[in-house]
């Protein structure tokens, strides 16, 4: 043993262990910290340290329980939420407490959440201010750049993803969740001439019920699907049989990105600017067998975007 005389053994009959930071009783006897609470409320030591039921003023004093019939103690206080009152573990919830009334209980509960909804109403205001701020500056060739930064930091600040991803390889957007499992409405496009081609691209500065997240530029679109899944908490199939599967929509024009090419390449997909930084996606189900009768050349738009 390296350091043969650190700690002493509890002399409880029962114990007997090695404590390296041992509690000693006035009466000269050596315990471990359970011994010790128990030889303190036993009473059959009388300098023992006396058990406290209000402000522990030092480590020789312990709370007693206070149901009645109980004699634990604890080093540290518990207090009821209604009585205020120590209890031990096993009774912290006991029946005996006396109730609060409704129209106290109502009050306490206003005076902890009318702060909350305050600041909650204080910062919606001000979210709100500047997603209009960034949508005028978009306007303005001149400070453009400058709200598409403001934006993608208002992103980047609560942006969800696997910490592995290193963040020069990380690329940020505003994703908007699935509102149930049922497969949407998608308008099928076969001729390529027939897609209106949208001459400017802008971003969406209104975030609201969206989520922000991370990705990878190395990822394919398949593994960045699964990690936005895992960072959101959506259901992901997409790996299984079954009737709908999962893809990923542009919030602009609902537009599917690369719905047949799972194994296309997310900096691929910026250099096109198929996607942009910053852009407000939307990931939702649609029916498997419409997966299965595109052609190479057809392309899915998602219908009822709100």
């Amino acid at each position: 043993m390296e350091f043969p005389s650190l700690g002493e053994h509890c002399q409880n009959s029962t114990c007997n262990q090695v404590d390296f930071l041992p509690l000693q009783c006035k009466c000269g006897m050596v315990f471990c910290r359970v011994h010790f609470t128990e030889h303190c409320v036993s009473g059959d030591c009388e300098l023992a340290p006396k058990p406290r039921d209000i402000n522990l003023q030092s480590d020789d004093q312990i709370y007693r329980c206070s149901e009645s019939g109980c004699r634990k103690g604890n080093l540290h206080e518990m207090l009821c939420n209604k009585c205020h009152k120590h209890y031990c573990i096993e009774h912290r919830f006991h029946p005996s407490c006396p109730e609060i009334d409704d129209e106290t209980m109502a009050a306490k509960i206003e005076q902890f959440e009318a702060p909350r909804r305050q600041f909650q109403e204080a910062n919606k205001h001000l979210q709100d201010k500047i997603t209009e701020n960034i949508r005028k500056a978009l306007q303005s060739s001149a400070k453009v750049k400058t709200a598409s930064k403001i934006h993608l930091m208002r992103i980047k600040q609560k942006a969800l993803g696997p910490k592995s991803v290193s963040t020069a390889d990380r690329v940020y957007f505003a994703i908007k969740k699935p509102a149930n499992y049922q497969a949407k409405n998608v308008k099928i496009i076969s001729d390529i001439d027939n897609i209106m081609q949208i001459e400017s691209v802008t971003l969406d500065p209104d975030l609201k019920d969206t989520v922000p997240v991370f990705i990878s530029t190395k990822w394919s679109l398949g593994r960045a699907i699964d990690s936005i899944c895992d960072s959101c908490n959506i259901k992901n199939e997409n790996n299984k049989m079954g009737d709908t599967k999962l893809r990923l929509f542009r919030q602009l024009d609902g537009y599917c990105i690369s719905p047949l090419k799972m194994d296309v390449n997310i900096s691929e997909l910026l250099s096109t600017e198929v996607l942009l930084e910053g852009d407000k996606l939307v990931i939702e189900y649609i029916d498997s067998d419409v997966i299965i009768s595109l052609n190479e050349t057809a392309q899915i738009f998602l219908l009822d975007l709100c």
